[in-house]
């Protein structure tokens, strides 16, 4: 009984890192929406969950993509700062 829970709580905590990624991108849309500036961090932060979750799935195309807009993020408030 002892590893069925340990085994299912660790599963739980990598859908929680990508449920949680995947509802900060959706938050950072909100955001940028409403130009906010903190749109760009809660987007680098959501992407890079999403693509960490995604490297864990071995859906190495989704990873790829989500790091490389992270870095887009990046660009963006590097952008909206100046």
């Amino acid at each position: 009984m002892k590893n069925w829970f340990k085994n299912n709580s660790e599963s739980l905590n990598w859908k929680l890192i990508g449920w949680l990624g995947a509802g900060l991108v959706i938050f950072g849309y909100y955001l940028n929406a409403n130009e906010y500036i903190l749109s760009w961090l809660v987007w680098m932060a959501g992407n890079t969950m999403v693509g960490i979750y995604s490297i864990y799935k071995k859906a190495y195309a989704i990873a790829a993509m989500s790091f490389i807009i992270t870095i887009m993020n990046i660009y963006g408030y590097i952008r909206w700062l100046s």
